[in-house]
């Protein structure tokens, strides 16, 4: 498996066996062809036809599980013989809308990584105009709906916060800021409106129209420049890892993004746990491994982290190695613990 599989959970390792003993059983060399390979993997093959009609249901059936309902865009222009949006701002605006939604995504994400591909699957030539975008897994057959709902009611309730008054929501970083407020700048200059119709999933439509745009890029612009003074307390974070490195003195430097809001924070580690942290890359594929860093917090302003002085880097579970359904019907799992103290003891590493 060395070099093939870069991270085998104990909760599937018994599949990966299964599939490598497999392959060496019916190799090549033991004079085992493609065909008889086929009729061992499909033992049912040579006993019943395959049913087309069947099989374009089932693929059907994927294909409705992955998808989910679309997004749906009215935009408008501000002119004088037309209510027609430009063409860059067209584009531009449903160009940041997508990439904040695929920043939200991201800082929900565990793993931090995005499975969300939007694709533009209808145009209606109305007055004001009307795209619709539809969300895609990146890989065929990952079911997204879950997370794509996440996304459209966080987006939704971000949107509708920053026009309500100056408070950042959850998950929008000071990069996701800058492309709300493009969103929003374009409203009070070039646009008359941008409408988004969320679907029937998400009971919530967000509408910008140029007092709207005015009012949350004041409040925008009061968040990404807040009056609050730079100070420091001792605390902890969690996020992933995202890079190691070492600074001109040779001191361990980790880079984590943190959980809740997706920012990259730099970490310098201390002697003590930079052992820690040498063990894991040298054992494991380190990059996007679960973290929690405690020590001295630098704050740039109220909640806005500069850095970090860390004195512990615990390396967590992967949410794979976490007990399943099955496991949580057990009434002895826990190990006659409270559940209190058995979940305390989960996360911080404690239980074999």
């Amino acid at each position: 498996m060395k070099g093939v599989c870069q991270h085998c959970s104990k909760r599937h390792l018994h599949r990966y066996l299964s599939e490598f003993d497999f392959q060496y059983s019916a190799r090549t060399a033991l004079g085992i062809d493609d065909q008889e390979r086929t009729e061992r993997i499909l033992p049912w093959h040579s006993q019943k036809e395959i049913d087309l009609p069947a099989l374009v249901t089932s693929h059907q059936r994927v294909k409705d599980a992955t998808m989910t309902s679309p997004i749906n865009f009215s935009i408008s222009g501000h002119n004088a013989e037309t209510d027609a949006p430009t063409v860059d701002d067209l584009v531009n605006q449903v160009g940041d809308y997508v990439s904040i939604m695929r920043a939200v995504e991201e800082a929900l994400a565990d793993d931090g990584a995005s499975e969300i591909e939007w694709r533009v699957t209808n145009a209606k030539k109305n007055s004001p105009l009307e795209l619709e975008i539809t969300p895609f897994p990146r890989r065929h057959g990952v079911n997204i709906e879950q997370r794509v709902h996440k996304v459209k009611e966080h987006t939704a309730a971000g949107l509708a916060l920053l026009t309500a008054k100056a408070e950042r929501p959850s998950f929008f970083n000071d990069s996701v800021l800058e492309k709300v407020e493009r969103l929003f700048r374009r409203v009070t200059n070039g646009l008359s409106l941008t409408k988004v119709d969320y679907g029937p999933d998400i009971q919530r439509t967000v509408e910008i129209t140029p007092s709207i745009a005015r009012t949350a890029v004041s409040h925008i612009s009061t968040v990404r420049v807040p009056k609050e003074k730079p100070y420091r307390e001792l605390g902890s974070v969690e996020g992933f890892l995202k890079g190691i490195d070492r600074d001109g003195f040779g001191r361990a430097i980790i880079y984590v993004k943190l959980r809740l809001n997706g920012e990259i924070v730099k970490c310098l580690v201390s002697e003590i746990a930079e052992s820690e942290v040498e063990r894991h890359q040298i054992g494991d594929v380190w990059k996007n491994l679960r973290v929690r860093v405690a020590g001295t917090i630098y704050y740039k302003s109220l909640g806005r982290i500069s850095k970090i002085d860390a004195d512990v880097v615990q390396f967590l579970r992967h949410r794979d190695e976490l007990p399943s359904s099955s496991d949580i019907i057990n009434k002895n799992f826990t190990g006659g613990l409270a559940s209190a103290e058995y979940l305390e003891k989960l996360r911080n590493g404690e239980l074999s």
